[in-house]
C-alpha cells in the first residue's frame, strides 16, 4: 500500500516534465533519463548520442551544400544574363560599323596571292608549312600538303622570296618533354641531335627544384603543414581530412602526369585540391611569390600538406568569390574575350615577378571573380612547367625550357628568343582553343606565322580583325619586349570588349 504514492507521483511527474524525461521504477529506485529513448531507436537497433549528433550533422550540411549550389546557379543565370546584354551591345556596336569595313579584307600574303583568285587556291599551297598542335601538348605534327612522302628529305627552307620556298617535310611527331616536373628530362626525346639548343639539367627536376628551395622561407609559412606518412587517397565523392578540415570532393577537373585536380568544398567554401605525386612543394612556392607581389590581388589563399610521397594543395577563393571553369561546352566569343583579358593580365603578373608558367592550357587555368566582375582573374591550378627565373638564372633563353623544344623544333621560335616566348605562344595556343573549341594550327606566309583559321583572305568585322592582329601579335614577337605586347594587345581588346 505505501507503494501508491510513488506511482501517482511517477504518473504527475510524467504530465509535468518535457517528454525527453522518462521515468522508471526498478527496485524500487526512481530512475530519470535525460534523453528521449524513442529518437535513438531504428527499429530493433538503438543508436548512440552521437551518431545521432553525427546524422544530424551531416544533415545540416547536405542542406547548406544544397543551399549553395542554388545560389551558385542563380548566380550563374544571373551571369548568363549579363553576358547576353554585353552580346547585344557589341553586336550593335559591330553593325553601326561603316559599310566599307563589311567587305574589308586583310591579304595575308598578297604577294603570292594577286587579286581576284580564289582562297582556296591561295589557303592551301604545296610549301605552306602546318603545324598541328595538339589539345594536350603531346606532339607537333608538321604537314606539307599535296607533296609525295618520299621527297621527306629535301632542300632547307630559304627565306629569299616572299613566300618562303620550305622543303617537302614528311607528317612527323615530336614528342613533348615530361609536364609533369617530377622525372629527369627523357633523353630519347626526338630533338635533332646537331642542334645547338639541347641542354644537360631539366630545370623541371624535382632535385633540382628541392635544391633550389632548401634556403626558401616557405617551410616556415603557416599555410605550411608537413605531414608524416603517406599521403592519403583522394577519390571522386568521398571525404578528405586534413589540418582538422573535412573536405567532401565532388569531381576530377584535371587527371594530369602524376597529379590531379579535384572540385570540393568545405562547411564554408568550394575549395580546388590539388594531390601531387612529387613531394617538392613547388607549386607552393610559385603560387606564394604570385600572391605576394602587388599584383597579386584578388588570388585565392593556397595552403600546402607535404607528405613523404607526395603533397595536396589547397587553392580557397577570397571573400565573396567563386571558382569556375574556363571551358564552356559552346564557344562564346564576348566570354572569350573577357578570358584573353584576364589571360594577358595574369601573364604580366607572373613576369613581373620573374615568373614563367611555360605551359598554358585550358584545362589547368581556374577563373576566380565575383558575379558580374569582368574580366575575371584568372590562375593556374598546375605548376609543373613553371621556372622562377630569379632562383633559375641560368635559364636566359627558351632553349632551356622543356617545354619550348617542339617549337624550336619546327622553327615557330628561335632557339635564342627569350624564355618568356613561350607563355606568349601559350597564350595564343588556350585563346584559339576557347574560340573556336579546336586545336591551333599554324601556317607560315610572307609575314610570318598566322592561325589558319585566321590567315583566310575573306570580309571580316571588327572582331575578327582583331583576332587576326591578336594571334599574329603573338606569334611573332620577335625581339620586341613581352611586356610591351601583352599590354598592347590587353588594351585594345578591353577598348573593344569592355
Amino acid at each position: 500500500m505505501e507503494e501508491q504514492p510513488a506511482c501517482r507521483q511517477s504518473a504527475g511527474v510524467g504530465e509535468a516534465h518535457d517528454s525527453s524525461r522518462l521515468l522508471d521504477q526498478e527496485a524500487g529506485v526512481l530512475q530519470v533519463s535525460e534523453y528521449c529513448k524513442d529518437l535513438l531507436m531504428r527499429g530493433q537497433e538503438e543508436m548512440s548520442v552521437e551518431e545521432l549528433r553525427a546524422e544530424r550533422y551531416f544533415e545540416l550540411k547536405k542542406k547548406k551544400m544544397q543551399e549553395k549550389l542554388l545560389h551558385l546557379k542563380e548566380e550563374e543565370e544571373q551571369l548568363r544574363q549579363e553576358l547576353e546584354k554585353k552580346r547585344l551591345q557589341l553586336n550593335n556596336r559591330n553593325s553601326s560599323e561603316p559599310a566599307a569595313s563589311e567587305s574589308f579584307v586583310i591579304n595575308e600574303s598578297a604577294a603570292e596571292n594577286p587579286a581576284g583568285k580564289s582562297e582556296a587556291s591561295s589557303s592551301k599551297r604545296p610549301n605552306d608549312l602546318v603545324l598541328k598542335v595538339d589539345e594536350q601538348r603531346l606532339c607537333l605534327n608538321i604537314q606539307c600538303p599535296g607533296l609525295p612522302v618520299d621527297l621527306k628529305k629535301s632542300e632547307p627552307l630559304t627565306t629569299s622570296k616572299p613566300r618562303e620556298n620550305l622543303s617537302p617535310i614528311e607528317e612527323t611527331s615530336v614528342e613533348s618533354l615530361p609536364s609533369g616536373g617530377c622525372s629527369p628530362l627523357d633523353h630519347a626525346t626526338q630533338v635533332d641531335t646537331n642542334s645547338n639548343h639541347l641542354f644537360a639539367v631539366n630545370p623541371c627536376d624535382a632535385d633540382v627544384r628541392r635544391r633550389l628551395l632548401e634556403n626558401s622561407d616557405i617551410f616556415s609559412s603557416p599555410n605550411f603543414h608537413s605531414q608524416r606518412g603517406s599521403r592519403p587517397v583522394v577519390t571522386e565523392r568521398s571525404f578528405l581530412h586534413l589540418g582538422g578540415a573535412v573536405f567532401e570532393i565532388y569531381s576530377t577537373l584535371v587527371d594530369g602526369d602524376g597529379f590531379s585536380v579535384f572540385e570540393a568544398s568545405t562547411e564554408d567554401n568550394m575549395v580546388l585540391i590539388k594531390v601531387d605525386s612529387c613531394s617538392t612543394p613547388w607549386d607552393f612556392y610559385q603560387f606564394g611569390r604570385l600572391r605576394s607581389s602587388s599584383a597579386g590581388i584578388g588570388l585565392p589563399l593556397i595552403s600546402c600538406f607535404l607528405f613523404d610521397d607526395g603533397c595536396i594543395s589547397v587553392y580557397t577563393p577570397p571573400q565573396g568569390h567563386t571558382f569556375t571553369k574556363l571551358t564552356k561546352s559552346a564557344p562564346d566569343e564576348l566570354l572569350v574575350g573577357y578570358q584573353a583579358i584576364g589571360l594577358l593580365q595574369l601573364l604580366l603578373q607572373l613576369h613581373s615577378c620573374r615568373l614563367l608558367h611555360a605551359a598554358l592550357r585550358p584545362n589547368v587555368l581556374t577563373c576566380c571573380h565575383i558575379v558580374e566582375q569582368q574580366p575575371c582573374c584568372i590562375f593556374p591550378t598546375d605548376w609543373s612547367t613553371s621556372v622562377d627565373l630569379e632562383l633559375q638564372q641560368n635559364i636566359t633563353s627558351v632553349q632551356h625550357l622543356p617545354s619550348a623544344q617542339p617549337y624550336i623544333h619546327v622553327g615557330l621560335l628561335e632557339p635564342s628568343a627569350p624564355p618568356h616566348l613561350v607563355d606568349l605562344v601559350g597564350v595564343a595556343e588556350t585563346v584559339h582553343l576557347l574560340l573556336t573549341n579546336s586545336p591551333m594550327v599554324l601556317v607560315k606566309d610572307a609575314d610570318g606565322w598566322q592561325v589558319e583559321r585566321f590567315s583566310r583572305d575573306q570580309p571580316c568585322d571588327i572582331c575578327t580583325t582583331m583576332w587576326r592582329r591578336f594571334f599574329r601579335t603573338l606569334l611573332n614577337a620577335g625581339r620586341r619586349s613581352p611586356a610591351s605586347i601583352l599590354t598592347e594587345l590587353k588594351e585594345q581588346l578591353e577598348s573593344l570588349y569592355l
